[in-house]
């Protein structure tokens, strides 16, 4: 999730909490619980080390449960040192149950969340909500302004939480057999089939259709999805609210195949097929490279596109996890350059 949800659920959490857990310091205890949800994400400084390193830290040790653990007594010891608050042991509590809170919204979207380092460096999902998600954060911001003084509406808005991802596990189960059905009764083989959260469009009309366009827009209206220019039809802008838009993928052995799944009726629409990365030869002769290997770990369907030209090759990594986005937006790309006489140049655009 985004870290100002993150922010705003530990501020719901903490709003939930009963009085004597907060031992008369409620804006202590409310303070540690939410610098304890944002905490996780101080990982972001890892951007200055460079892409490859950030793709093998971020949501690494931080979120990891040994990490929150440390980090929280650290937190907690500086709160009772310098803090009014001496109770070490209900402050240590109260830091990890905000971390905790931002491990499992983390692992609620598609992203990856290594929460066994450094045993593992696994990267574990659920699946279930893009990572953003207004529809998510409103509930939360509700919660908050409804509880200023009824703690029993945090707890309420908590609940209503819990069910909206109980409502996405649903339509998530539905997307995976869905995809999986189709990919049979076309008959692919199915080594394994997986539905990912998708970034939703709202099509909106053309602007030549609102009276109030000027007639120099008539014919200019452009989707943002790569669809729809002009002639009075309908343009679409990002809107993350809702677990209604999948992306289902197929694994048959070869290729990554992916559909779009409408969850609610169950239609599947093939929009990709490319074939598995790793595979390729290409890519075998450049295993060993750092910026290779983190990227075939990062990946969940990795693709490549091989282009030729002038004697230098280049090599496109690109996830099939991102597809729907536009080639222009599509995050997490790497190229590796490979010129005579020269080694294999890597460039990162996240």
């Amino acid at each position: 999730m985004d870290t100002v949800t993150h922010g705003l659920t530990g501020l719901l959490i903490a709003r939930a909490l009963p009085e004597e857990w907060k031992s008369g310091h409620p804006k202590t205890a409310t303070a540690a619980v939410v610098l304890g949800s944002v905490l996780p994400d101080a990982d972001n400084v890892a951007t200055l080390l460079g892409s490859e390193l950030y793709l093998r830290i971020h949501r690494g040790l931080s979120h990891s449960l040994l990490g929150i653990s440390f980090s929280s007594l650290v937190v907690a010891l500086l709160f009772s040192r310098y803090g009014k608050w001496k109770d070490g042991k209900r402050l240590y509590l109260l830091v990890s149950l905000g971390q905790l809170s931002h491990v499992a919204l983390d692992l609620l979207n598609s992203y990856g969340t290594q929460i066994l380092q450094p045993f593992s460096d696994a990267r574990l999902a659920m699946d279930l909500l893009f990572i953003v998600d207004l529809a998510f954060t409103g509930i939360v911001l509700a919660g908050i302004v409804l509880s200023r003084r009824n703690p029993f509406r945090a707890r309420a808005a908590l609940a209503g939480l819990a069910a909206y991802v109980g409502v996405a596990a649903i339509f998530h189960a539905g997307a995976v057999d869905a995809v999986r059905d189709a990919a049979r009764r076309a008959g692919v083989p199915v080594v394994s089939a997986q539905a990912l959260p998708r970034l939703p469009y709202l099509e909106l009309p053309s602007p030549d259709r609102l009276a109030f366009a000027p007639p120099a827009a008539a014919g200019t209206g452009r989707a943002m999805g790569g669809t729809a220019e002009g002639g009075g039809k309908p343009f679409a802008i990002p809107f993350p609210a809702g677990p209604f838009s999948w992306n289902g993928f197929i694994d048959d052995g070869k290729t990554y195949l992916r559909a779009e799944v409408d969850p609610l009726t169950g239609s599947v629409k093939w929009r990709q097929r490319a074939l598995r990365g790793s595979d390729l030869p290409q890519v075998r002769a450049l295993r060993g490279m750092a910026d290779v290997e983190t990227y075939l770990w990062f990946a969940r369907f990795p693709a490549v596109q091989v282009a030729s030209s002038g004697g230098k090759t280049v090599l496109t990594f690109f996830d099939l996890r991102f597809g729907g986005l536009t080639a222009g937006r599509r995050p997490f790309l790497l190229r590796v350059i490979e010129a005579p006489g020269a080694p294999p140049r890597a460039q990162w655009r996240m």
